[in-house]
């Protein structure tokens, strides 16, 4: 199998149908046909389709969403992009070195690339689904690529790297979708024995558990252990305190 055919890039609420139209014909260049759209409102248009010029086929099949966690819920793995850097975001600025990671992965796993609005990228609850972030080095402070230069850029270096990287061991990894349930049911779990947050701020809470949940390549097997032991901790919830 083509390791590029693991790859989907995701464009979410992006507002200018020829970006979407320019990105899928990068695609076309770098070997990926793979495209998602979360709530792009009204895209299919003559501009997108002339900027796709020789792609439209990847325009015909791209997969359209309303929101993020549908588009990821295949993904093995799930990388956004960013210019932004603050305490909140564990940015990769040395994309060359992540994305040759990814490109030993993409042999063996389903990969999302996801990239944000054209004004103000993604927002910090659709971060909470990235595994990793990666950000472009500028030559200016305030950087703003146009959306499907940004495309270009990732697909590109990941193009490359896959003629020579060799595929990474295969894993059994869990899914965005699996991972999201895990977090879920961790939360319930942690409500039904009445833990406290740090500063009883549950919201904080989410987004910490998300990032630990995020940082590793939870297998499926290692997912299933730890539904297990909540469902556990819920019946003893339930009892009352064993003796």
């Amino acid at each position: 199998m083509n390791p590029l055919d693991n790859v989907k890039v995701v464009l979410v609420e992006p507002a200018v149908p020829g970006n979407i139209g320019a990105s899928a014909r990068v695609l076309k260049n770098t070997g990926i046909s793979r495209l998602a759209l979360v709530n792009p409102g009204a895209w299919d248009t003559p501009e997108a389709r002339w900027l796709a010029h020789g792609s439209e086929e990847i325009l015909d099949r791209c997969e359209i969403h309303p929101d993020l966690p549908s588009a990821l819920a295949d993904a093995q793995l799930v990388v956004g992009t960013t210019h932004r850097v603050g305490r909140l975001r564990q940015v990769n600025s040395s994309p060359r070195s992540a994305i040759a990671q990814l490109a030993a992965q993409a042999h063996h796993h389903r990969i999302a690339v996801v990239f944000g609005r054209e004004k103000d990228g993604l927002w910090r609850s659709e971060l909470q689904h990235c595994h990793q972030l990666i950000r472009f080095p500028s030559a200016v402070a305030h950087p703003s690529l146009n959306l499907s230069h940004a495309v270009l850029l990732f697909t590109y270096e990941l193009f490359t790297e896959l003629r020579t990287t060799r595929p990474a061991p295969r894993r059994d990894l869990a899914t965005a979708a699996e991972r999201d349930h895990l977090h879920l049911h961790l939360s319930l779990v942690l409500g039904r024995i009445g833990f406290k947050p740090f500063n009883d701020d549950p919201a904080n809470f989410s987004r910490v558990l998300h990032r630990f949940l995020n940082r590793s390549q939870i297998e499926r097997l290692d997912a299933l252990v730890i539904h297990k032991i909540c469902s556990q901790i819920e019946k003893f919830a339930a009892q009352g305190t064993p003796s």
